[in-house]
């Protein structure tokens, strides 16, 4: 599964496209960015709209998730909007959770930067289900071969200096290239999902 790799470029320089990550995309030591919106909600905008398509499994702590400041008063339109997406979240265990899309996209402009995995379901699998089969995979290849027969689109985040997206369908990743063609102070490199997982503690 192909995919790209962005951070914020120290120097403000466009964003680029590489087939290798070089000194501009390690990141800028940042451990998360909390003011304004999010970089998850600026980077990966044209996707936004299509996350209510599909179930996503959520692999964070429970602080990422930050909801519009005026969501958290009693009463009002934004109690009533907090509410309804609390009700979007299907099952939770520990810091991984199983949502309907609706509460990725409500969320997406004010959650955290930090330390993330999200992952787009293309079938029916319950939340223990996927954990247990990631979490048997006890390489990067096996772990590979299961998220890219359960995953449509995934999301992950690096200290808050990173995000990495990695999808199926070309067609969104090209979108988000797109988008991002020209942006100063981001910086793009091609990236495959086998190259994230390396990173990953459990599948090293």
């Amino acid at each position: 599964m192909n995919g790209l790799r962005i951070t914020r470029s120290p120097d403000g320089s466009p964003a680029f496209r590489s087939d290798s990550i070089g000194a501009g995309a390690r990141g800028s030591g940042a451990t998360f960015v909390s003011v304004g919106r999010s970089d998850f909600a600026r980077y990966f905008a044209p996707l936004k709209p299509l996350f209510a398509r599909w179930r996503w499994v959520l692999h964070a702590e429970g602080y990422i998730f930050r909801f519009p400041d005026a969501w958290y008063a009693e009463g009002g339109e934004g109690a009533a909007k907090l509410a309804e997406a609390e009700r979007r979240v299907i099952e939770e265990r520990d810091d991984w959770r199983l949502v309907e899309g609706p509460y990725l996209e409500a969320v997406a402009d004010t959650l955290l930067d930090d330390w993330c995995d999200f992952f787009a379901l293309t079938g029916d699998v319950g939340l223990d289900a996927f954990t247990e089969g990631y979490w048997a995979a006890a390489t990067p290849a096996a772990a590979h071969d299961f998220l890219t027969r359960h995953v449509a689109l995934h999301f992950s985040c690096v200290d808050g200096a990173v995000w990495e997206v990695h999808a199926a369908d070309e067609a969104l990743l090209e979108a988000v290239r797109a988008h991002l063609a020209g942006t100063r102070g981001v910086a793009v490199a091609e990236s495959t999902l086998m190259r994230s997982l390396r990173r990953y503690e459990g599948h090293g």
